[in-house]
Parts: C-alpha cells; structure tokens; sequence
C-alpha cells in the first residue's frame, strides 16, 4: 500500500510538472468517455432496460403475414383475434389496440378544449400487460359493448396536470370529444403503454359480437403473455397450427394468412435500433481515437523521460515496478478524464434529447443514473488498459548503458516505440476516415431526401386537423355541411386563394387499405393493398397536385343517393393495374369480387403525392369524395398569397364562429409538417457528421504529434541537412512527406473499414449507396488535406531552424 501511495505521489507530481500534456489528455478523455457515456444511457434506456411491466420477457406482439399481399407485418382481423384467443394453449391472455396509433381527443377544461393523445383498448389488454391502476379499476370486460364503452382511464400526468390530483376524481364525469365519460381509473406515475405521449385510455369502439364478423379489415395490435414456461418457439408453432385451422375454415379471407410473433420490447423499440447500435459504435471508434492519442501523447513523454527511467532502473527498480508506475499515472490521467468525462456526458444527454426527434420509443426513460455512472467508471478503466499499457512496456524497453550515455536524448524503444507511434497515427487516421465516411453517407442521404420531390407544392400553404364528436355531428351530412361552412369562411379571408381538406396529410403515413377489384378483371385477379383518402373537391388545386387525365372532384360529386359513386385515383395504381389504357370511366370497387361493394366510376387521375415520407415508395391510392365518403377528423390545408402563419388567428376565428369548442390542432405549414417527417433522419446523420468531426479533429492532433515529436528529435539531422546546403523547401518536403506517408497508410486501412462499416448502415440510407464512390473520394481526400496542414505547422518550424544552434543542441 505503501509503495503504490508512493506512485499515486510521484504520478500526481508528474502530471502536474506537464500541465500541457495533462490538459490535453484530460480533454481528450473527457470527450471520448463522455460521449459513449450518453449514447449508452440512450441504448441502455431503449434497448436494453426492460420494459416496466411485471415479468415483460413472457410478453409478445402478434401480427398477421400473407405472402399473397406482401404482408409481413399487419395487423389483425378482430374476428381473427377472437379465434386465436379461444383456441390457444400457450397464452394467458392476448388484449389488443387499435392499430392506427394514438388518436386525438378533445377535452373540455374550464371552458377551452385541450388536445390529448389517447388510444382505444379491448378491456383485457391492461390484465394481459398487469398493469394496476393507482386509483380506481382497469375496464370490466362488458365496457366493450354499445352503452357502456362511455368510461376513460387517465394517465397519472394528466390527472395531475389538467384535474390538480384530485384525490376524488374516480366517479367523476369528464367531457371528452363533446360526449360524457366516467373516470373509472388513474394510471400510476411512470406507467405509459404504447408510450408516454398517451394520456388517456377507451374501450375499443366495437362489441365482441361485432367483432365475431369482421375478418376484413385488418385493425388492432395483439399483444399476449406467455403462460410459465411456454417459449416463443413453441407459441410460434401453435399459433401457425391455428393459423393452418383458420384457413380451412375461412378461405374467402384467410387464404395464405400465417401468424408472426416477436418479443412486446422489438415491437416497442421498432426501427430505432440499428440507428442507436450505429451511434455506439461511432462513439466506440471516437474513444479508440482518443485513446490512441493520449497513448501517442505518453509515448512522446516516455522519451522525454528516458534518462529518469535509465537512472530508475541502475538504482534498481525492476521493469515490473517501473510498468506499475507508468500505469499509475495513466490511472490517474483516466480518473481525472472519467470525471469530467462523467460531467460532459451530463451535458452531452440534454443536448441529445433537445436534438432528438420525438418518435424514438422511451426516449423519457433516458437518464444518467447509476447504471451508467457504473458504465463510464468500467470504461475510465478500460481506458486506462487501452492508452496506459502499450507506453507503460514501450517505454522501458531500453538499453541502459546507451540510454545514460545520451543523456535523455534517445527514444525510449529507440525505432520500435517511432514505429508504435507512427502505427497509432495511422489507425488514428483510419477509424476517423471510416466516421467521416458514415457522416457524410448520412448527409448526403439526407440531402437527396430534402430535395425529393413531394409531388406537389407545399410552398404557402397552412394546415391544421379538427376532430369532430358528440351527437351534432353523429350524421354524414352533419359532418360534409361543417366542412362546407368552414372551407367557405376560411375562403373569405384575405390571402387565402384556396381552401380543401383530406383525411391523411402528405408525408404523414397511416391511411386505411383494403383489396380492390377492377370490373372486368379475370377470375380471381384483384388489386391489394391500395391506399384510401378522403378529400374534399379543392383539395387537388389546393396543394397543387397535378390532373392527368379526366376531372377532379366538383361539387356535383354529391352524396351517393343523389350522384353516381366516383372516385380519382393517383399515377401509379394506373401504372401498375391500367398500363397504357386510360382508366377514366371504368369502374372499381373497395374489396375482392366476391364481395357485394357498390361500383365507383374513375373521373380522373392525379400525380403521386409522397405518402408516407419523402423516402418511402409511393403506393397505390384511390380519392374518396368527402361527400359521399362523410369523415369526422380531417386535416385542412390553406393556400394564400403570402405569409401562411399570419392566417392563423383568423382561421381560429372562423371556427369559433362555427363552434367554439373545437379548437384547431396541429397548426404548421405544409413545410414544416414535411421538415418534421425528416427529423430523425436530420438527426442520424446530423450526429454521424459531429462524431466524424470530433473524430477527424483528435485524428489531425495525433498526426501533429507523431510529426511536432520527430521534428524535435531531429532537430540536429534537420541543422547539418541545412549547413550542408538544403533549402526550406527540401525540409517541407522532408517533414511533409513524413506526414503524407502516415496520411496515405491510414487512408488506406480506412478505407477497407469504411467499405465493411457502411454496408451495415445500408438501410439507414436513402438514395446513396453503401459504397457510393464520390463520398469515398472525398472523405479520403479531406482526411490527407487535414493531416498536410496537421504536418505542416511542424514542419515549418523545422524549416526555421538555425543550423549553428540545431547543431549546439543538447
């Protein structure tokens, strides 16, 4: 104990005679420690903590497949549900949600509406997840039926934030969506399913009778808990047992239709993975960066301190003893650097959450708590092996006598430690090439997704969603006469030119799909997976989406007992079921030929509007007139001449006038709901490009180091080559060339990493390939530019040399 007091004393000593070199180590391991410390809070958070439900491994998602369709992950028929329910042996339970996500719903608080995300259950789900409520009870089983399904379940911050807490709150009616709920339970703190931006909870609008019916559509999310003992293989073989049985049973609706489970905890994490598996990685490569240049860093004071080892060692200290204390001082360097490295990584967790888009799963449950502070104190230890040992062998790997006999001026491992040097440079070099390269694939995916067209024109243009409810507008024409009114006054306000609505803005993703049958096709031929909207008849020349063929919607397009049945669809369900006909006048139906649906006649074609995101393919669409398709929740879009944001206030007037408790929600223009569909991609790549520049700035140090440190050791050879007649250009070649050699070398290693590392992100990317040259080219390029101007600096010091004092050197 006393002799390790002893080197703690020495090292501290060290350490501070070289507050230089102790500053920026420290920084350097602050940096490297501190940002794996964050991303590993957010993977430990999202991916590996478990879920908090009780035992949350025994639960599972269930999901419908049908190669036929393409389906690989759908969601289930209620009457599909129902019979997997009755006919299992592995589950004790299976509860479901409504697949479209979270719904929007309006509640009244002293007087004003307020918007609130909540989401309809079957009253089983929350016994199949056995989550308790803080207050009151979960759903009866009967609460699923017409006249009793009026009951609602509060999240415990909705509780808090909109009643005060009140203690007395179960029993009490609350006004939601224009209609009277009971509050029959409150959720305790923390609790949140699917995550934590639903605030409240519904039966599912359909009756177990009804739900018996309905093998078509498909709409609810499954989840189930394993009985004790059962594995997901074995569940996996019993539910394709039923699924075989359904088929049999059902062919009409059933054909090819197979089961799919997985663990509830993929399901919630969904495509966020990969990105955060990446971002570990990428953080990874920063702290070997760091520690190779903190190991460089050493290694250069090793030499420096080459006739204290040499005098250490003739007094007799071992080169184990001597190994302890370089690793001491390398302890203390990563204890220093692990702190404020634990400090940054505080600061670097709120700069990520700000940065963050709002649909990664979890994202509150981040914190730095004491599994990461275990985390970042494992790696200042780790850190301590990886920078600390190779200078601790290095460095006392000597030649006594020579070493005496120099004074201090020989390399501590003479050729061997210029060669570890020089090797840690070059894999500086290569990891921070591979980074780049990552970073700047993800811009430039990016920026082919920000310049993809959305098929329409999304300048000047305003939007909002409304939410209708309660008994005034429980009728189609109720609903279609709002709709009318208020697109007339949104029309009479000034630099408004154009007013529609439709069900599903652009780039926002869900709409409903069914199959579809074109009249006259073959037996047994139909189209699937079509998308649905709903529009009004000024929503195409609103947003600006082109007309191909034939007409829009008119206001002729009335309601189907006075006006045929029609529809427009978009260019590529034409492309893929009409080719080179022209489509306009024939007729389609929403379902499969067997089905008894009414025809709709085709008046026109429009271009495609990017659906889902400016990324996702475009897919088959029919237009539904609002007329006689009558809607509840639609999203209403406002052309004007000018500024769009300034038409907000009279837009909230105009609704007041129509009816004071719907207020509108969601208001943004057209760019910016398309600038938020693009928000976690802006951040993978806009972290990828920080991590690569943090990578590529410690790279160019290390290089600097490797060349300042050679400069000064031949300072000497540098004075004769001069007095011999060498001019300042032949010592910039020299020193340079030095450089240009560990530059090229690394570049070249990286880019075989970089070539393996990208293929992996492949599905990160848009537009770019994996392997896309001209990103190869370049990032190989600015890694040797940076390094020539890291080499450059010491070599013009090199080149100032005075000959007479170079050769007087000591």
């Amino acid at each position: 104990m006393n002799s390790l007091m002893r080197d703690i004393r020495h090292g501290s000593r060290i350490l501070r005679g070289n507050p230089g070199f102790t500053v920026v180590a420290v920084i350097t391991l602050a940096l490297g420690i501190g940002a794996n410390s964050a991303i590993f809070s957010v993977v430990d958070s999202v991916l590996l903590k478990p879920l908090p439900y009780d035992e949350p491994d025994r639960l599972v998602e269930l999901w419908e497949t049908n190669p036929i369709k393409g389906w690989t992950d759908a969601p289930v028929a209620s009457a599909n549900l129902l019979d997997w329910q009755n006919q299992n042996d592995v589950f004790e339970g299976i509860g479901a949600s409504f697949s479209g996500g979270m719904s929007n719903f309006s509640m009244m608080s002293a007087d004003n509406p307020e918007r609130h995300q909540g989401l309809g259950i079957t009253p089983n789900l929350f016994p199949v997840l056995r989550a308790r409520p803080l207050m009151g009870r979960v759903f009866a089983p009967d609460e699923q039926e017409e006249g009793k399904r009026n009951v609602v379940i509060l999240s415990y911050g909705l509780w808090q934030r909109t009643f005060g807490g009140d203690p007395g709150i179960i029993g009490k009616t609350v006004t939601i969506n224009d209609v009277g709920k009971t509050v029959v339970g409150v959720m305790p703190k923390g609790f949140q399913f699917p995550d934590a931006n639903c605030e409240l909870w519904v039966p599912v609008g359909i009756g177990v009778a009804q739900m018996a019916t309905i093998r078509r559509p498909h709409f609810l999310r499954a989840i189930a808990r394993l009985k004790p003992g059962v594995s997901i293989d074995q569940a996996r073989s019993e539910m394709s047992t039923i699924a075989d049985r359904l088929e049999q049973q059902y062919p009409e609706t059933n054909v090819k239709m197979g089961v799919g489970l997985g663990t509830l905890q993929n399901w919630i994490v969904g495509d966020v993975k990969l990105p955060l598996l990446v971002f570990l990685a990428a953080v990874g490569f920063v702290l070997l960066i760091a520690c190779a240049n903190v190991a460089n860093l050493m290694l250069a004071q090793g030499a420096a301190r080459g006739r204290e080892i040499a005098m250490r060692m003739a007094l007799g200290a071992g080169r184990g003893r001597l190994v302890r204390q370089f690793l001491t001082e390398s302890m203390l360097l990563a204890l220093i650097g692990g702190a404020a490295g634990l400090f940054l990584s505080w600061w670097c967790l709120e700069l990520l959450l700000k940065l963050s888009p709002g649909n990664i799963p979890r994202l509150n449950e981040v914190t730095l708590d004491a599994r990461a502070v275990a985390f970042t104190v494992g790696l200042t230890f780790l850190t301590t092996l990886l920078f600390g040992l190779l200078p601790a062998l290095e460095s006392t790997r000597m030649n006594l006598t020579s070493s005496i006999r120099d004074s201090g001026r020989a390399v501590a491992g003479g050729a061997r430690g210029r060669l570890v040097q020089k090797s840690l440079a070059v894999a500086e070099v290569a990891l921070a090439l591979v980074l780049v390269t990552a970073g700047g694939l993800m811009m430039k995916s990016f920026f082919k997704l920000t310049s993809t067209s959305p098929g329409f024109d999304a300048d000047k243009l305003l939007t909002f969603q409304l939410f209708l409810r309660g008994d005034r507008y429980k009728k189609d024409e109720q609903q279609v006469d709002f709709y009318n009114r208020l697109e007339a006054g949104i029309k009479s306000l000034p630099g408004v030119t154009s007013v529609g609505a439709t069900s599903t803005l652009p780039t926002e993703g869900y709409s409903f799909t069914s199959d579809f049958t074109i009249e006259g096709s073959p037996p047994g031929e139909y189209g699937k997976e079509v998308r649905h909207e709903i529009v009004t008849p000024d929503y195409f020349r609103t947003v600006g989406l082109p007309l191909e063929k034939g007409r829009f919607f008119s206001v002729a397009d009335d309601a189907r007992q006075t006006a045929p049945a029609v529809v427009v669809i978009n260019h590529t369900l034409q492309q893929e079921y009409f080719r080179d006909e022209d489509p306009v006048g024939k007729r389609l139906k929403s379902s499969k030929p067997e089905v008894k649906d009414d025809w709709l006649t085709i008046v026109g074609v429009v271009g495609d509007e990017k659906q889902e995101g400016l990324g996702v393919r475009t897919r088959a669409q029919i237009y539904h007139a609002m007329a006689q398709n009558a809607q509840s929740d639609m999203a209403v879009v406002v052309r004007t001449s000018g500024d769009p944001t300034t038409l907000a206030g009279g837009i909230r007037e105009q609704l007041r006038e129509l009816d004071s408790s719907l207020p509108p929600f969601n208001v943004k223009t057209m760019r910016d709901v398309m600038y938020g569909s693009l928000a976690r991609d802006r951040f993978n790549a806009v972290l990828l490009l920080l991590f690569g520049g943090i990578a590529l700035t410690l790279a160019a140090i290390g290089v600097y180091g490797v060349i300042s440190y050679g400069v000064t050791q031949r300072i000497q050879e540098i004075g004769v080559r001069m007095a011999l007649g060498a001019e300042t250009r032949d010592v910039l070649a020299l020193i340079v060339g030095q450089g240009l050699k560990l530059a090229l070398a690394g570049v070249a290693v990286g880019a075989v990493g970089a070539f393996a590392a990208t293929r992996l992100m492949a599905e990160l990317l848009f537009g770019v390939s994996a392997t896309d040259p001209l990103t190869f080219v370049a990032t190989a390029l600015l890694l040797t530019s940076v390094a020539l101007l890291a080499c450059y600096i010491p070599a013009r010091r090199a080149a100032g040399v005075d000959p007479i004092e170079a050769i007087r050197f000591e």
